[in-house]
């Protein structure tokens, strides 16, 4: 189904979702997102939405989020933190190391401009994307060792909507934003992926096998993971 106008609600973006066992829906800061498992035809979404409107204009909106002078932002490997030395001249920088992201930002620079979010978040998104590419790789060809699996290319994309996905030609693709999950959550990701390189469907067969990979805990942790997300990682996706 195409996204749709509501009158009082406005704007209405369905989200389709293989791993969705129900339909989710959040209301945004300038849109109502509803995540929708695949299955589910255009009737039957809008009669959910119907049946939900009276709760959904009940949910607090989810304003937009900006980086703070002191962030609450941290991926697997490193914590951000601003840093306003007037050895900063006119423009933003940044240094990872020991385990911090130091983002290099100007006194002068109002942090709450939306020109300077936006350079602000490229970089921490740099950041993410450079651990990403050096972490996950090494991740997927240990744990697809550990199983006895092959996989062909591992690539490591910006995708807001899907942690990972499989080809069937076993090419794996990994988000950046996978690196701001738990480790628990890394892994369980890739496992999946790689269950994928065995059957590249959701059959129950797949779920047997993943079940195998995560020691009885694949619907447990698909939930978790689905539908986990924090402040920072929603602002870092605006």
């Amino acid at each position: 189904m195409n996204d749709f106008f509501d009158k009082e609600l406005g704007p209405v973006v369905v989200k389709r979702n293989n791993r969705a066992k129900r339909v989710i829906v959040r209301r945004k800061h300038d849109v109502v997102e509803m995540t929708v498992p695949t299955r589910l035809t255009n009737t039957e979404i809008k009669k959910h939405f119907d049946n939900l409107k009276p709760q959904i204009l009940n949910l607090p909106i989810q304003k937009i989020v900006k980086i703070t002078e002191a962030p609450n932002i941290e991926a697997s490997t490193f914590k951000v933190v601003i840093d306003r030395q007037p050895s900063y001249s006119d423009r933003a920088g940044m240094f990872l190391e020991n385990g911090i992201l130091k983002l290099g930002v100007p006194p002068q620079y109002d942090i709450k401009r939306n020109d300077v979010q936006l350079v602000i978040k490229d970089l921490i998104i740099y950041g993410l994307r450079y651990e990403a590419k050096r972490i996950l790789p090494r991740k997927v060809l240990f744990l697809a060792k550990k199983h006895g699996l092959k996989v062909n290319e591992i690539k490591i994309n910006s995708s807001k909507k899907r942690w990972g996905s499989c080809t069937n030609r076993k090419n794996i693709n990994l988000s950046l934003f996978l690196i701001v999950l738990p480790e628990r959550l890394i892994d369980y990701v890739i496992l999946h992926e790689l269950a994928h390189t065995i059957e590249l469907n959701h059959s129950p067969r797949f779920w047997q096998i993943l079940d195998v990979f995560c020691e009885g805990k694949a619907q447990e942790l698909d939930h978790e993971c689905t539908y986990w997300t924090t402040d920072y990682l929603y602002c870092l996706k605006q």
